[in-house]
């Protein structure tokens, strides 16, 4: 998602912007950011008072991109992943997402997040910290590849109980069919976007805005 030609040196930069980063800056009143894996996102765009009450009444966004993300794929893909956190990953539908989380060999957690099955054996792992060395770790023996796919993934939620009615205002056609924790693809007049729909119960993880319903919108290269 980034052009690396672009780029300035990484000792001129230590934080990278996000592909949402220019836009978000204008829309910034507060210029108020943080430091996320690497990343610099946008902390409070107006008041927290003001955002709390727009998530619960009409929608907010945030962006997700600096979520760390694993291209878990193999003819053992899913038996690894079985090893690796605490659910029955071979219960995982095509085009579905689960909430996770994974364990030390002591049962001690190590973190949580979710897990998209996109194809037969082909998942992404979704976190907010980086944990390739216990991935890897746990890989030994297994038929599978793990690899960090952070950089070629934006991503957005869009949270509150008008998020769908502003994903079909945009042009969504049939987003609205997505059950709780669902994947679809939609066809926009940008690039290919796919889109998860949260439950309207709350959902623990790390990236959780809130318990209202609402949508992430992930898009990347293919």
């Amino acid at each position: 998602m980034h052009d690396e030609s672009q780029r300035p040196p990484h000792y001129l930069q230590p934080l990278l912007p996000t592909p949402f980063h220019p836009r978000a800056r204008a829309l910034s009143q507060l210029d108020s950011f943080i430091p996320w894996s690497g990343y610099t996102t946008v902390d409070v765009f107006t008041t927290v008072e003001q955002e709390y009450f727009a998530i619960r009444n009409a929608a907010t966004l945030y962006d997700l991109t600096p979520m760390v993300k694993y291209r878990v794929a193999g003819p053992d893909a899913a038996r690894y992943l079985n090893r690796l956190v605490t659910r029955d990953v071979a219960r995982l539908k095509l085009n579905r997402v689960c909430y996770c989380v994974w364990c030390d060999d002591h049962g001690h957690v190590i973190d949580d997040g979710t897990i998209f099955r996109l194809g037969e054996s082909e998942y992404r792992l979704c976190t907010a910290e980086r944990q390739i060395d216990w991935l890897l770790d746990s890989a030994r023996g297994f038929d599978v590849a793990v690899t960090e796919v952070t950089e070629q993934i934006a991503a957005l939620a869009l949270q509150g109980p008008t998020s769908c009615a502003i994903l079909k205002q945009l042009g969504l056609a049939g987003v609205e069919q997505l059950k709780p924790f669902e994947v679809g693809e939609f066809v926009t007049d940008g690039p290919c976007a796919s889109r998860s729909r949260e439950p309207d119960s709350p959902v623990t993880s790390a990236t959780s805005c809130g318990s209202r319903p609402g949508m992430r919108c992930a898009c990347g290269t293919r």
